[in-house]
Order: C-alpha cells, then structure tokens, then sequence
C-alpha cells in the first residue's frame, strides 16, 4: 500500500514519492474545550484523518498536523491550550519553506479552527510571493456545513460542538464521544449587525462551551458529510 504521510516515510519513500506527486495537505487544528461529550483535540484530529482519506484518493502527501491553535477566547474554559498567532505564524511559514525545499509546490491547508484562518492567509502569501508556491486553505466547519446544508435540522448547527461537530465525532471517532455529557445550548435570537464581531471570552455565551444542540447531531450525518467532503476536496486536488 502506498504512504501519503510524511511522518511514516522514509527518506527512500519520500524520495521516490515526490516524483508522482507535488501536492501537500497541511492539516491543522487547536486544542480546546469542545463541550463536556467531545474531545478536546477534535480540531485537529478530524483534519488529520480527512486529509489522510482525501490523499488515498488523489495520491499526494499529508505533513503532520499542527494541532494547538489560537485560542484565547477559550481560555475560560478547563482544557485549553492556546498559541499566540505569531508563533503560529511562525510555525508554519517554517513548515512549509521545508516543504517547498523538499519539493513540494502546491500545499492546501486544511483548518480545523477559525482562529488560524489569519496565520495561514500571512504564510500562504507570502508563499506564492517568496517561494512561487500555489496555496489554498479549507475552513474546515464552516465548509461541511455549507456543502451540507441540506442535512441540517438545529437551529446553530455550526455553532460549537453541536449539530456539525457532533455529527463528524460520531462517524469519525465514536470511542472519543460521551453521549451522556451531551447538553443542549442554542443562545437566544439576538438583533445583531451582520458581520459585526465583539472580541469576548466564550464564556459570555455559554458556560458549556457548547453553542447550538448536539443531540440533533448522528452518525448517520456524519458519515454524510464526510463523504461529500472527501469527494469536494479529492475533486478540488485533481484539478488543481
């Protein structure tokens, strides 16, 4: 069976590898409060197995994942680990200047977590510019919830550890989900200017760390889901 992740190649692997393929998937995530039913590397480890079946489609590499993140606003919550951008900046502009040394000329950044989404625009930039790499990035939840929209039932699906996060736990790791711990907390309808964000702590919204209804959430929709987003990805892939 052919290896796509980097981390179990040898050099001979890698070597012979990277003259079928120029294609890297950058997975990356954080590590924090996702409800009291998930696990708090949910993040992460969902864009590290995505991207591992995405590459046994289309035949290209998996760099490891990242897997702490910016997370301050979680901070209140127990659990949590956060990474300042800059050191997320950092971190990965130097992984992929190694990846682009090595060979690669095309990386796409799965992100698990929105509060990356500025540390990866900085880096994939700058990548196109100083390097002549192709970039791209997936904002991991909130592109299954819109390729999948038609599946949803709650009112904040894409909240936090609810319809959506709960669904893709379900099918991708059900040993991690703890249906007991399951608890329902859809904030209420607000008049809110669109677009507008007010930087505060989550714990102004919830006190669960969750926002929206798990229980609406299944294995079922999950397993959906996935599919449609490996064959969204795996076709994006081709014809890049």
């Amino acid at each position: 069976m052919e290896k796509h992740l980097i981390a179990e190649m040898t050099l001979e692997e890698f070597g012979r590898f990277i003259k079928e393929s120029d294609v890297a998937i950058f997975p990356v995530g954080a590590t924090e409060a996702y409800g009291h039913h998930l696990p708090m590397g949910a993040d992460w480890m969902v864009t590290y197995e995505v991207a591992k079946r995405v590459a046994e489609k289309v035949n290209c590499f998996v760099a490891p994942p990242v897997t702490y993140g910016f997370s301050e606003d979680l901070m209140c919550y127990t659990g949590t680990l956060s990474v300042s951008t800059g050191s997320i900046i950092a971190i990965y502009r130097d992984v992929v200047e190694s990846l682009h040394r090595q060979g690669i000329k095309k990386v796409l950044f799965l992100c698990g977590h929105v509060g990356n989404l500025g540390a990866i625009d900085q880096v994939a930039c700058d990548a196109v510019r100083d390097w002549g790499m192709e970039c791209a990035h997936i904002d991991w939840w909130r592109f299954i919830y819109d390729i999948n929209q038609e599946l949803m039932e709650s009112k904040f699906p894409v909240g936090h550890a609810a319809e959506v996060g709960t669904s893709i736990l379900q099918y991708l790791f059900p040993h991690l989900v703890v249906e007991d711990k399951m608890i329902l907390n859809e904030k209420e309808d607000k008049e809110e200017i669109p677009d507008l964000y007010v930087y505060e702590y989550f714990d102004q919204e919830t006190p669960t760390s969750v926002l929206g209804d798990p229980f609406a959430g299944s294995y079922e929709k999950g397993e959906q889901m996935i599919a449609k987003a490996l064959e969204t990805i795996s076709r994006f892939i081709t014809e890049w």
